[in-house]
């Protein structure tokens, strides 16, 4: 697996988070329509269209929150397989700036500021701890 694979391979994990938050910035602006969706009294019948409004707000926000679900069973999936595969560097150092990097979504700057290392020496660290991670490729 090729460096550019691994890093494809690392990022994954952020890449569903923001999927997830996306799907609960949605749930919440389903939510806020359902509960602005307010009747109105009249003696005309209106064949209940305000019904038929809440009802699709409430069907969507049920839609929504099973794909969350699926969306946090895959990120579940995935934390572990980046977690065992930066488990596989040998060198603490390297497993740290992995870490930081991919699971807690760190840029490059404040990695090199959170760590004391100068900018361009963490992205060589960065290589050499690509070149010892070891991806299982039967769960990939």
């Amino acid at each position: 697996m090729t460096s550019q694979e691994k890093i494809e391979y690392l990022k994954r994990y952020k890449d569903i988070d923001r999927r997830i938050q996306t799907k609960c910035d949605e749930k919440s602006i389903w939510m806020s329509r359902a509960t602005k969706i307010t009747p109105t009294l009249s003696d005309m019948p209106h064949g209940g269209q305000q019904q038929n409004k809440i009802e699709a707000a409430i069907e969507k926000i049920a839609e929504i929150e099973t794909e969350i679900d699926s969306e946090i069973d895959e990120l579940l999936t995935v934390k572990a397989e980046v977690k065992a595969a930066i488990d596989t560097v040998p060198i603490e150092k390297y497993r740290d700036l992995l870490e930081r990097r991919y699971i807690r979504g760190k840029k490059w700057e404040q990695i090199a500021i959170d760590m004391n290392y100068d900018y361009r020496y963490v992205l060589k660290l960065h290589g050499y701890a690509l070149q010892e991670v070891q991806v299982d490729t039967k769960r990939h």
